[in-house]
């Protein structure tokens, strides 16, 4: 696994790089892409020799590897990924929502939009919409993932985080990220309220089935 993604985490993050060195927006703008209310981060590729299963076409788990390179890619592009390894700040996923909507088949385009959607007292939660070709076709996939920025094995507060990674004078962006005052899409609360109680069924499933087997 590792032989296969490692080579496309490094890649996704040198094109990031390389999108960002072209792009003609200024440093600012491009910190805000995928942030809130501004335009998401896009990501495309196409579903290749190893991404396909027997079924012949995407494998489940390969939405996820792509989602993971999309977050790369973006976190490149904003100007961010070099910054948090010199500063030894990570992005630990603790969980997914997946909905997946329709086949991709192989070696069809794809896109994937990336945005931080909103954050908690201590999540940050990214939404991730994959769309048929470049980006303006039908929906394929959704996932809404929550993570933890984690520096020194402690877990940061996630707005300290955004103020230390998006412009200061964008405080208002900030302010919207945060959940019970957002409206993306007008259910993103909704979104977050539905993960975290699924969240809570599962924690006392694996605590019931961990009394038995102690």
């Amino acid at each position: 696994m590792g032989l296969v993604h490692i080579p496309r985490t490094f890649a996704a993050a040198i094109k990031g790089s390389i999108q960002r060195y072209r792009c003609p927006l200024d440093d600012a703008t491009k910190s805000l892409v995928g942030i809130g209310k501004h335009p998401p981060h896009i990501y495309s590729a196409r579903a290749g020799i190893f991404d396909v299963d027997v079924m012949f076409h995407m494998n489940n788990a390969s939405y996820l590897n792509h989602a993971e390179l999309a977050r790369w890619q973006w976190s490149a592009y904003r100007g961010t990924l070099f910054d948090s390894f010199r500063e030894s700040t990570y992005f630990i996923v603790s969980g997914y929502m997946v909905r997946f909507r329709r086949e991709i088949p192989p070696m069809t385009r794809f896109a994937i939009e990336t945005r931080l959607g909103a954050i908690d007292d201590r999540n940050l939660w990214v939404y991730q919409t994959f769309h048929n070709g470049n980006g303006s076709g039908k929906v394929m996939c959704q996932i809404l993932t929550k993570a933890v920025m984690v520096k020194e094995g402690k877990v940061l507060n996630p707005r300290t985080w955004a103020e230390d990674n998006i412009p200061v004078s964008a405080k208002d962006d900030i302010d919207y990220l945060v959940l019970a005052s957002n409206d993306i899409e007008s259910i993103f609360d909704e979104k977050a309220a539905q993960f975290t109680n699924l969240e809570e069924v599962m924690r006392r499933s694996a605590a019931n089935y961990d009394d038995r087997v102690s």
